[in-house]
């Protein structure tokens, strides 16, 4: 039986890492997805850790809301370049 829980734990890891690592960096509604994925698996393993089943419940919702939240918030401007709108016309 705790064969399963690793392998399903490994699994929902991964699965997180991975939302969290396609998203992007300056679009705030991704922030807080891939924050709110990040902080409810970490709230998750430190409420089982600390309380036991019902714990890692509580640490999951709380962490998902507070990762969402800062994901949101501390989402950064997005870099001016200023060869975006620059067309090159080339004639040979």
């Amino acid at each position: 039986m705790r064969k399963h829980a690793t392998i399903a734990s490994l699994i929902g890891a991964s699965l997180i890492l991975t939302t969290t690592a396609f998203a992007d960096p300056y679009n705030p509604a991704d922030r807080a997805i891939g924050g709110g994925l990040l902080g409810a698996g970490t709230g998750a393993v430190i409420g089982a850790i600390a309380g036991g089943g019902h714990g890692a419940g509580i640490g999951a919702a709380v962490g998902g809301g507070v990762g969402a939240v800062m994901g949101a918030a501390t989402t950064p401007p997005r870099p001016y370049h200023r060869y975006y709108h620059h067309h090159v016309v080339r004639s040979y």
